[in-house]
């Protein structure tokens, strides 16, 4: 190949990246001002997901659209029962700590200023009261920022109608894409070429298999965790104990970082409320909990099916935080599974050859 073959190459692979990068951004500048779309139509993606199990199971004997609204109707009596039992004790832990929030500010103040525990009382005084400092200023953050949302009613009940519409839209197009599913696949399949639509149903079912595997089992993994939180904080006589565990259900689904986040409201309660030797009592049983969410719970439910060591889940987080926040943080690890399932198919395995030296130790000890 000569000097001007190479150079007409080189320009075609830089013409094609800079076309890449161009449509890239365009797209995701699309993406970017319909947001409320997207968000719409992953929810109802990740809806159909949830329960495409089901619907195939009961496809067998009955219509799919049937099977479909059989399926709404068991998720709509779910979740009436935990709205049912659940429900009302939620919000009267929800009102009971709203009220209570000023006495428990005024009781962490007082700890903090109390010399009654060694642990504090080794803390300078002026230290102290830089830390009540801080502690006023977050209530008043707080105060302002609420007063700023009540001035703004008519725009929060505007977002509250958004939500509700969102949520009768999201089953009404997971329905469609429930009914359209195999019509969609051989759409898909006709943009592949003949000769590769095998390998390209074999990395679908891949991508299908990994987050399938992954949203299904988040959300066991989740649930889990809000029982046995729960649990817990009522053997410990932990206030607020049933919102607390829901809380932590639900932000368990951002991978470690939500095990903090989970955390951190009832070791403080307990702190305040039965100070340190209970509060550490209560840190040790979410140690436990999570413990058995890590090692028991999720590889049981979630499996091997999104393929991912913990290295890579930490990295993929800590990517998907710096490119998207908490929604790049939750997305990030499927996306990863993906990207690693997808490349296993076309990427061949290397072989693994042991070091020299260890062939040679083993021979000696032979």
């Amino acid at each position: 190949m000569n000097a001007d073959d190479r150079l007409t190459r080189t320009l075609k692979v830089l013409a094609s990246a800079a076309l890449g990068v161009a449509l890239l951004a365009v797209v995701l500048a699309v993406l970017h001002r319909i947001m409320a779309v997207v968000i719409v139509v992953g929810g109802a993606l990740f809806f159909a997901y949830l329960i495409y199990p089901l619907v195939r199971r009961f496809s067998r004997r009955l219509p799919r659209w049937l099977a479909i609204l059989c399926v709404y109707a068991i998720v709509a009596v779910v979740l009436a029962c935990i709205v049912a039992f659940v429900g009302p004790k939620l919000g009267s832990e929800a009102r009971s700590l709203a009220q209570n929030s000023p006495q428990i500010l005024q009781h962490a103040q007082d700890w903090i200023l109390s010399a009654n525990y060694a642990i504090v009382a080794a803390i300078p005084i002026e230290q102290r009261e830089s830390a009540i400092k801080v502690v006023d200023a977050a209530v008043a953050a707080l105060q302002k920022n609420a007063g700023v949302i009540a001035g703004q009613a008519l725009s929060i009940v505007l977002s509250v109608a958004s939500v509700m519409t969102a949520f009768v839209i999201i089953p009404v197009l997971a329905f469609y894409i429930l009914m359209d599913t195999q019509r969609i696949r051989t759409g898909l399949m006709r943009l592949v070429p003949e000769a590769h639509r095998t390998m390209a149903l074999t990395v679908l079912a891949d991508v299908d298999a990994v987050l399938g595997g992954f949203i299904r089992g988040q959300i066991i993994v989740c649930a889990c965790v809000a029982v046995l939180v729960t649990l817990m904080l009522l053997v410990m006589h932990v206030d607020y104990a049933l919102l607390i565990g829901v809380f932590a259900g639900v932000v368990d689904i951002i991978p470690y970082l939500g095990a903090l986040a989970g955390a951190i409201p009832a070791v403080l309660i307990a702190l305040f409320t039965h100070g340190p030797g209970w509060a550490l009592l209560v840190a040790a049983g979410f140690v436990l909990v999570y413990q058995a969410e890590g090692h028991i719970i999720a590889p049981n439910v979630v499996g091997q099916r999104v393929g991912l060591t913990p290295l890579m889940v930490i990295l993929a987080i800590l990517i998907g935080a710096e490119l998207g926040g908490i929604l790049g943080m939750f997305v990030a690890v499927p996306m990863a599974g993906i990207i690693k399932a997808v490349a296993a198919r076309f990427l061949p395995a290397a072989p693994i050859e042991e070091p020299t030296d260890v062939v040679v130790t083993k021979e000696k000890r032979t």
